[in-house]
């Protein structure tokens, strides 16, 4: 007796290519949603001439772009409280997009728990921030979703420390030493840097905090500062050589994707942040916290 298979299938070249693009996307899918969580610490020394001495080895650490949403929940954020936690350090900020703001039905249809719904969540988990000074700018999802939410966000932020710099700058001082950090509302909202400067002394050591690289464009007018951080860009998210750029809402994104840029004067750190938006991946563009040591040159 000689058995058969019932059917006889034969898999053509193009049925194979067709499979192996299903399971390629697949995979790349899967590899996107995994390294979502696949947190980077970055460490840099930044030398700069006219430090103050008494500021010389000052921490920062930045992190951006926490995206409180249902795809970017308490336990990850977590996650990165407790690293950051770890880190040395003497100063915190965070360069706006704390939540995940409904811009328009397409958000609140996909994202209906998004926005001033995750205040509470995101407040809660910045409590555990163990550092001294706590210094915030909203990012233009922060201020998406209307005044309410907006001022919601701003006087919970307020109440457990983290001191939200809307257009203005305060000192930190050591000693005789000082140094400025002024910081901007969102560059598409209230944004305002010549008020944030405003009554800071010339030759004054000053960093400054804006949710998008654009601030840049004001900066390069005459404006010495040593130190911009921001964020907005999620160095792309999916990074695609060559085309990521493309998709970034900024003036300039292939200089501004992400890291470190040297400037004429002093130097602009682009964040890629700690969530995400509209998909929940990331592919060659880590989530990031950013430690800065500031070093006396």
């Amino acid at each position: 007796m000689v058995f058969r298979p019932a059917v006889t299938q034969k898999l053509t070249r193009r049925g194979f290519f067709k499979y192996g693009l299903r399971l390629s996307v697949l995979g790349l899918l899967g590899f996107g949603f995994s390294g979502r969580n696949n947190i980077e610490t970055k460490q840099l020394n930044l030398r700069f001439a006219n430090l103050p001495e008494a500021f010389d080895g000052f921490r920062i650490v930045q992190i951006s772009d926490l995206h409180a949403s249902f795809w970017v929940g308490k336990r990850y954020l977590d996650r990165v409280i407790a690293r950051v936690n770890t880190l040395n350090k003497d100063l915190v900020v965070i360069t706006g997009d704390i939540i995940t703001g409904s811009v328009n039905d397409f958000w609140k249809r996909w994202l209906p728990s998004a926005g001033g719904g995750y205040i509470p969540v995101v407040t809660d988990v910045l409590t555990r921030l163990n550092a001294g000074p706590r210094f915030a700018v909203l990012g233009n999802h922060d201020q998406w979703d209307g005044k309410e939410t907006e001022t919601q966000l701003v006087g919970e932020l307020e109440r457990i420390g983290i001191d939200v710099l809307r257009n203005r700058s305060k000192t930190i001082n050591r000693g005789k030493d000082r140094i400025t950090i002024a910081g901007t509302d969102d560059v598409w909202f209230t944004y305002d840097i010549d008020r944030a400067l405003k009554g800071v002394p010339t030759g004054n050591f000053t960093i400054v905090l804006c949710h998008s690289p654009d601030v840049r464009e004001d900066l390069d007018t005459g404006s010495k500062v040593e130190l911009v951080l921001c964020g907005h860009t999620h160095g792309g998210q999916v990074a695609v050589p060559f085309l990521s750029h493309h998709f970034i809402p900024i003036k300039r994104p292939k200089r501004y994707l992400a890291g470190l840029v040297k400037e004429r004067y002093g130097y602009t750190y682009v964040n890629r942040g700690i969530g995400t938006l509209v998909f929940p991946l990331r592919i060659g563009a880590p989530p990031e916290i950013t430690s800065i040591k500031l070093i006396r040159a």
